[in-house]
């Protein structure tokens, strides 16, 4: 079975501290929210903290609107750095990389020259969206710094995102934009001028999940996740999913609550205690499931 990664921010914050939502959120803060309010954000979804944010600003007749704000984030990612960590991944002979941050630090890396390859036309979301770097495609499923108004946030761009990329997926097998894989195709990426999408990878591919947090307002992850299980269920000859599960410290009841809940939708949770040193993690994951033949 063919192995992709998707892969989230974790190996961002091996060498960008600052990279992470609360930084990306905070960017957008209005400068007369108490600290009150900052406060309580911690314990709301980020998805709705986006809207409560974006609303707040448009009702309280602060300047700028939507795309004003993801222009922002855009800028808050865009000078990202590059580590070694992102050119042993691009090296390593991998088809397909999805991920989903915004900077193109996967393509930097690669020390190739990259070009937009995207399978459709899409101004929002991002069920197409990718770049070419040497032989790796990189999926940049929630969007990306140079397209602003792709970036994936708040709660009514997931809700559109899912609707679109179920859509996608469950249209008729006869459909001329529907899924390859559910029609049975598992060449698609072998034939010239095939439409496909990241999801037809997730679902064929045997999947390593690194450095992703999973959050539940992710929904069209969930959803994924969901969806490959039900039709592994149903004799789909879908991939494995393995999700590695890096933590430092007691592991407490909601990480416990995920494991078993990601068991249930067959994903395979590996549990590793990193002690901290997470790029020892990523290296260590990178020589023996990227690097290896056949890991």
């Amino acid at each position: 079975m063919t192995k992709s990664l998707l892969i989230g921010n974790g190996i961002n914050r091996v060498t960008n501290k600052d990279a992470s939502w609360e930084h990306v959120l905070n960017a957008l803060v209005p400068d007369d929210l108490t600290g009150a309010a900052l406060q309580h954000m911690k314990h709301k979804p980020f998805t709705l903290v986006y809207e409560e944010i974006l609303l707040t600003r448009l009702n309280g007749g602060k300047p700028g609107n939507e795309k004003t704000m993801k222009e922002t984030i855009a800028g808050a990612v865009r000078g990202l750095q590059h580590n070694d960590l992102h050119r042993r991944v691009m090296a390593s002979g991998l088809r397909h990389v999805i991920t989903t941050n915004y900077d193109y630090s996967f393509e930097k890396a690669s020390r190739m020259s990259d070009t937009r390859s995207n399978l459709q036309r899409e101004n929002k979301y991002s069920v197409f969206r990718r770049r070419l770097a040497g032989n790796t495609f990189v999926w940049h499923i929630h969007g990306e710094v140079d397209s602003p108004n792709t970036i994936t946030l708040g709660y009514d761009q997931y809700s559109g995102y899912l609707q679109k990329l179920r859509g996608y997926a469950t249209a008729d097998r006869e459909a001329t934009n529907g899924s390859p894989f559910k029609a049975g195709k598992s060449d698609f990426d072998t034939v010239e001028g095939s439409v496909y999408s990241w999801l037809d990878v997730f679902l064929r591919d045997d999947i390593h999940i690194v450095g992703l947090g999973l959050d539940y307002t992710e929904i069209d992850l969930w959803w994924a996740l969901t969806y490959k299980a039900r039709k592994k269920a149903q004799g789909f000859p879908v991939g494995k999913t393995i999700y590695h599960d890096w933590f430092t410290g007691e592991v407490e009841e909601p990480a416990l609550a995920k494991r078993s809940l990601l068991k249930a939708l067959s994903v395979d949770v590996r549990a590793k205690n990193c002690h901290g040193d997470f790029e020892q993690a990523y290296n260590t994951f990178i020589s023996e499931h990227l690097e290896t033949p056949g890991a």
